[in-house]
C-alpha cells in the first residue's frame, strides 16, 4: 500500500528504495516494526535505453506516459497501471523488465 507521504516524499527522489527507506525509518522512529518481508533481489532497475523503449512502446500502445524522458514518475508509472490492468495483470504500476518485454511482444 502506498499512502500519501510516499507521494511527497517521491518528489525530492523518484528511487523507490530511497522513498521505502526513509518512509521506514520513519516509521520506526515512531515505534512501528521492522520490514516483514525480504527485498525483491530478483528484480532490477531499468537501464536508461530500456526506460526510453518502455515510455515509447507504452505511448504507441495508446498508454500515453505524455513525456519520453526516461523518468519512471507518476505520468509513466500510471501508463504501466493501464497497460498492466488492460493486460489482466496486477495493477502495481511497477516499470519492470517483464512490462517491457510485453510491451515488446504487443
Amino acid at each position: 500500500m502506498i499512502f500519501a507521504n510516499f507521494a511527497v516524499l517521491e518528489k525530492y527522489n523518484t528511487a523507490d528504495a530511497y522513498v521505502i527507506g526513509v518512509g521506514h525509518l520513519s516509521d520506526r522512529i515512531n515505534g512501528g516494526n521492522g520490514i516483514q518481508h525480504s527485498w525483491p533481489r530478483h528484480l532490477r532497475a531499468l537501464s536508461k535505453p530500456e526506460r526510453i523503449e518502455l515510455q515509447k512502446r507504452l505511448t504507441a500502445a495508446g498508454f500515453d506516459t505524455v513525456k519520453i524522458d526516461a523518468k519512471m514518475g507518476p505520468l509513466t508509472i500510471n501508463a504501466v497501471r493501464n497497460f498492466q490492468k488492460a493486460k489482466g495483470l496486477v495493477p502495481d504500476g511497477f516499470p519492470s523488465l517483464s512490462v517491457l518485454d510485453r510491451l515488446r511482444a504487443f
